[in-house]
């Protein structure tokens, strides 16, 4: 895919997810729905592998307008800060990884769950639009690559 093409489809991505939050932080909350904790719970570390999720790095970047970020002490080389959610409380852990020059990857981390979850339920494999990047990646069966519009149907919960 050339990246021109990419760019277009990202910023697809990007609008989906911006109405997505907006549509969760009018409800109450991104904390109260299962599938913005499936999307930005993607984490590398957990299968020791080395990618980013284009959705992941895409979700926690528009979220950080909802939560107040408090610097803490580093936990371990990649937990650097507390994310709480300004309308309910819960707490996440925010950090970031460099595996290469080309690779990087952000993670928040839910630590305190306080909402009482509203969303619908995860499906087993993830739907993914953009996918993956990365050096090594977790087996095919936890993440399901998608046309936009079955994304949209999840992410907006439709």
């Amino acid at each position: 895919m050339s990246n021109e093409i990419f760019e277009i489809k990202q910023k697809k991505v990007s609008d989906l997810l911006n109405s997505a939050l907006e549509k969760y932080n009018f409800k109450y909350c991104q904390c109260a729905f299962p599938r913005f904790q499936q999307i930005i719970g993607i984490d590398c570390s957990k299968t020791g592998d080395s990618f980013k999720c284009w959705e992941t790095e895409i979700l926690i970047s528009l979220s950080k307008k909802y939560f107040e970020i408090i610097d803490s002490e580093l936990k371990d080389e990649n937990v650097n800060q507390t994310w709480i959610c300004k309308k309910c409380k819960s707490e996440y852990e925010f950090g970031w990884s460099d595996f290469s020059i080309h690779v990087d990857r952000q993670k928040l981390k839910l630590t305190n769950l306080k909402a009482l979850e509203i969303g619908k339920e995860i499906q087993k494999t993830t739907p993914l639009h953009l996918g993956l990047f990365g050096h090594s990646y977790p087996d095919k069966t936890e993440m399901d690559f998608v046309e936009y519009e079955e994304l949209k149907k999840y992410i907006l919960e439709e």
